[in-house]
């Protein structure tokens, strides 16, 4: 796969498992994974959002760009050598930020949205609490060979929300919830993002592919009752994301006329 950046064309590549983890692993790009969008008062009965939000109140998904350039062999970020690659590219591009890259992938991906869940809304009559959100990437090389130019791509395929409960202002009020669901202490509804572009889907499932073959090695010679049950879940995911990519793609094959992706909310 190829694509065009201010005329500069790149191939597009998924990533191996340690050059995956290294860059989710860099600080600024942890940010981007875990974060505070929400947090409840029981006692004012109020909340707000943590972060940017849209006019409608959706979690904006940005896509996020890496210029991580691994020191010697080892996966540790050689600070350095990345610095000096990210100046190369936006040089050779043209802009002055990191930012004026993402605008051009918001337009070429779509920049879904996504709503905060209702299932932790039964805990606001009795405890105060904060919601995060997890974002599972899908990781992928931008190179020009030929001009020695390398970056890499994050797009958002899964979300997840866990929450902390900050303080019970009803004690038997939330005992008697709890009893009556017990799968609130442990709640973390999961989401699928939406791929409204070509250039989304079939970037997603190139990392998705690799990604689930790595996860297959991981797992050859168990039975299922012996995966650890991260691992197992993470295959799961994997293929339903792929499965929803394959749906869309067919989908969008038996349409004419498609135009450029607006926000969507997820």
């Amino acid at each position: 796969m190829k694509i065009k950046l201010n005329g500069i064309e790149f191939d597009v590549a998924a990533v191996d498992a340690r050059t995956r983890e290294a860059i989710l692993g860099d600080p600024v790009i942890a940010r981007a994974v875990w974060r505070d969008v929400y947090v409840w008062d029981a006692t004012a009965q109020e909340g707000k959002h943590t972060g940017p939000v849209t006019q409608t109140g959706a979690i904006p998904l940005a896509n996020g760009i890496s210029f991580y350039v691994p020191k010697g062999d080892g996966p540790a970020k050689n600070e350095s050598a990345s610095k000096t690659s990210g100046e190369r590219f936006l040089k050779a591009l043209g802009v002055s930020s990191t930012l004026d890259v993402l605008k051009a992938m918001a337009r070429l991906l779509g920049m879904p949205q996504k709503t905060l869940p209702k299932e932790f809304d039964a805990l606001k009559p009795v405890a105060s609490f904060k919601l995060k959100m997890h974002v599972e990437h899908s990781v992928l090389q931008l190179r020009n060979a030929s001009r020695n130019l390398q970056a890499y791509l994050l797009v958002p395929g899964q979300i997840g929300f866990h929450h902390e409960i900050a303080a019970i202002t009803d004690q038997p009020g939330y005992d008697a919830l709890i009893e009556d669901k017990p799968e609130l202490k442990t709640l973390t509804p999961l989401f699928l993002v939406p791929a409204r572009s070509k250039a989304n889907r079939e970037m997603r499932a190139t990392a998705l592919m690799a990604q689930t073959r790595d996860l297959a090695a991981a797992a050859q010679g168990k039975t299922p009752e012996e995966l650890p049950e991260a691992l197992r879940m993470r295959i799961g995911r994997n293929q339903a994301e792929l499965r929803m990519l394959a749906q869309v793609a067919k989908q969008a094959g038996q349409q004419t006329g498609q135009t450029r992706p607006a926000a969507t909310t997820v």
